[in-house]
This record gives structure tokens, sequence and C-alpha cells, in this order.
């Protein structure tokens, strides 16, 4: 069925509506994904403040058709964008004025992302240190996160509860990290060798998520929600037999039974447990369910997924797709990226999947990657702007042979013309392992 959208003022918009399209890019307003109903009076808000109107979609909307041409018709109420002090406020919020136009262009030239958080309570953030200025802090938070889920499950196993203080004092070091340069901990959980699945499962899958927080803007209060959330998505699989858990091969349908039943058992400790959100517990009880409701437990499909639930179920699945398990080899990041596109529609909301994609980088850091000159490197730092223009370390040279000196090139102060005969650029990821080499031999 077409969808049918006509343009409302936001002044007039009312419970119901569905919103199809802003009059500015989404990712200029708080609201993380293209598309939603209208349920509360503050969702009104937000859009009164940051937009003059916006396409309802009358298929899509649960208010009935009639009202939303009429509300699309009631004259008199368009907000005047640059309106003086005695019309600075309708029903409580502020006007877009002049002022805030040009403080809302002035915010996309802030590297800092501060005018960008005054202006639309969106946090916008920069890296502050170099990968490898991170590279060791990264590596001391990932060891105090390994330790400490260590100790967690083994309490678990021997019949303790969650130790909430341990781990939230275990994820802080990790929002710092990702918070200072996201892709030293997203190299190194990409690139750490993965001998025990579920303590480096968690922690990666929590990095994964602070990655895209970061990227979408959460605060640290939201940040913390998702590094809980991952480090505990699949805490419920201590009450599950190893001999299914580290089953080589395909599960029967009876031990799948068993294997799903993971999310009720961790949902169930995390319940018990005083200290943990209702995101946390949303994303641990969501985690397997998909956009078109194939999932599990409940088969719940769409908006019906909470966000950090959508989020969760994201993260969960790359890690897996890059990991090393007894029935599965691991792709490459790249050739998972590949994957996760295909998803997108199906699986996956389509507007969550672009920009995960987007924070991590068509060539993730960590990958392994072939230049136009025979080259090889390793992705070491994304470009924000130019996705496809990360900064590479070469180690090894046009005939594949090791550099004596590894080398470090940033893509997008090189020219990408064919013509030139400096022009560099990415004609292929590789899986990790290619040309005998091991990316973390050059993590440091």
């Amino acid at each position: 069925m077409l969808s049918k959208r006509v343009k409302v003022d936001t002044m007039n918009l009312e419970k119901g509506m569905y919103v199809a399209l802003l009059d500015r890019p989404w990712l200029e307003t708080p609201f993380l994904f293209q598309g939603f109903e209208i349920r509360e009076e503050s969702e009104i808000g937000l859009l009164r403040k940051f937009c003059n109107h916006v396409y309802v979609d009358l298929k899509r909307s649960a208010l009935p058709e009639k009202r939303i041409m009429e509300a699309r018709s009631v004259a008199g109420q368009s907000r005047d964008p640059f309106a003086g002090p005695t019309k600075a406020r309708v029903n409580g919020y502020k006007r877009i004025t002049l002022r805030m136009r040009l403080l809302r262009t002035l915010s996309r030239m802030d590297p800092t992302g501060r005018l960008a958080e005054k202006v639309n309570g969106a946090r916008h953030y920069e890296n502050k240190v170099t990968t490898q200025q991170e590279a060791p802090k990264a590596a001391h938070a990932y060891g105090i996160a390994v330790d400490t889920m260590s100790e967690v499950i083994q309490d678990l196993r021997e019949g303790g509860g969650i130790q909430v203080d341990k781990i939230k004092d275990a994820v802080s070091p990790m929002i710092d990290s990702v918070l200072r340069n996201q892709d030293a901990m997203a190299w190194l959980v990409t690139l750490r060798r993965r001998d025990e699945y579920a303590y480096n499962h968690s922690i990666a899958t929590s990095v994964w998520a602070l990655v895209l927080g970061r990227h979408l803007g959460f605060d640290r209060n939201g940040l913390r929600t998702l590094a809980m959330g991952g480090i505990l998505l699949e805490i419920g699989k201590v009450a599950i037999p190893e001999s299914i858990t580290n089953k080589e091969g395909a599960l029967t349908d009876e031990e799948a039974e068993i294997m799903q039943a993971h999310v009720h058992y961790g949902e169930r400790l995390a319940k018990k447990t005083p200290g943990i959100s209702e995101e946390v517990l949303e994303m641990i009880r969501s985690h397997h369910e998909r956009h078109d409701g194939s999932g599990y437990p409940n088969g719940i499909a769409g908006s019906e997924i909470p966000v950090y639930g959508r989020i969760a179920g994201l993260v969960d699945c790359y890690d897996a797709m890059i990991s090393h398990r007894p029935w599965a080899k691991a792709k490459s990041s790249y050739d998972a990226v590949r994957e996760l596109n295909l998803l997108a529609g199906t699986e996956f909301q389509r507007e969550l999947i672009e920009q995960f994609v987007q924070a991590l980088g068509m060539f993730p850091t960590g990958t392994i990657v072939e230049l136009n000159t025979g080259e090889v490197g390793i992705v070491i730092e994304q470009n924000r702007i130019r996705r496809l223009r990360p900064k590479i370390m070469l180690v090894l040279d046009k005939h594949h042979q090791p550099l004596g000196t590894s080398k470090i090139i940033d893509l997008k102060s090189l020219p990408s013309d064919e013509n030139n005969r400096r022009a560099r650029w990415i004609v292929k990821g590789h899986e990790a392992g290619a040309f005998g080499l091991d990316p973390e031999d050059y993590f440091h």
C-alpha cells in the first residue's frame, strides 16, 4: 500500500499522527529514528521546538484521515520563525528564532559539540586524542572488564546474584575511553582473541552499544545504560548447560528451545537485582526480537520493540558475526557490515543500521584493507565525514612484503582521482589473518 503524506504545521499536531518526514534532517533533531507515531505531548513539544512543519502519513496514523486533513487546513496558527519577544513562546515551547537558526549554523562548525548541545540538546562528540594515544588506556579498561565479568559469571554459577556495583565500576573506564576516542576500543575488541566467548562477547557488545550511543549523542547516563545492558545481555546463559552453549554444529529443536530460554533467565536474574534500570531490562528482554517479528521470545516487531532493545539486538548480532564460536567461523568486520546492510528493513530497522554503519565506518577500525596500489594496511581511525577515507597503518608494500617500519597515511588528505599518481583508495576489505597478518601485533 502506497503511503500518502500531507504537510501539517507543527502547531496543529495531535497524538495518533504518524510523522514520516521533517522539514529538516532527522540528525539535526533529538529524534533517534526516522518515522514515528506521536504518543506523548512531550513529542509534540519537541517537534514544535525544532520544526515549522512535518509530513504526516495518513495510512500509518492511528488518527482518522479526516481529522488529519482538518488539522492541515486550520489557518492562522502557523509560526513566524522570526517572531519577536511577544511571540517567543506558544504552549511553553520556544519558537525557532533567527538567533537559533544562526546558532544552529555555527554549531555545525563547532568541533567540540558544545554549541550543538546548547542549541538542540543533541551532543556531538569528537575524538580528544589519537587512537595510538588512547590504545594503552583502552587495553587497561578492557582488562578491568574481563576480570570483573570473570568474577561475576563465576559468582552466578555458584548461586550468587549479579554484582551491580562491580559492573558499574567496570564499565566506567570503558565509557571514558570511548568518549576520548572510540576507535581505540573498537579496534581492541575487534582484534582480541576470543578464547572465552562468554566474557569477551559481553564486553564487546557493551563497547559496540557505546560506540553507537556516542554517535547518536547519548549523554553519560544514557551511555551507562547501554554499557550495562550490553554487558548483561546474555547473562542468562549461566543457567544453560555448557553442552548446549559450547556445542559444535547445529542445535536440535529441543536444544534451541533450551538455549532461547536464556532470555527469561537473564531477565529474571536482573529483575531481582536492585540497581538495574528498566531500560537495561528492556535490552535483556528484547535483544533477540527482530524488526520483522521473526525473533524471540515474544515475536514482537517494529515499534513494539523498545529503542534500547533494538540497539541491543543489533550490536549483539554484529559482535556474534565477527566472533569465533564453536558452531561458526568469524566474519571480517567488513563482511559483517555488508551483511548487516542486507538485513536492513527485515531483521533490523533500516535507520538504525544506517546509524550503526556510520558509527563503525564501511571499513571498521581494525579491518585489514588493500589499496589500489597493492599496499596492505589496517584501519586505525575513522573519517566521520568521508566514510571510505579512513586513517590507515600500512604494513605491507605493493608486493605484499612487510615494510621495515609501519607507516600511517590519512586517505582523506590524499587524492582519490585515478589519474593522479599519488591517488590511493581502498579496493577491498580482508578477513582477519589475511596475508598472515595478526592486527593485534600492531595494537600498542
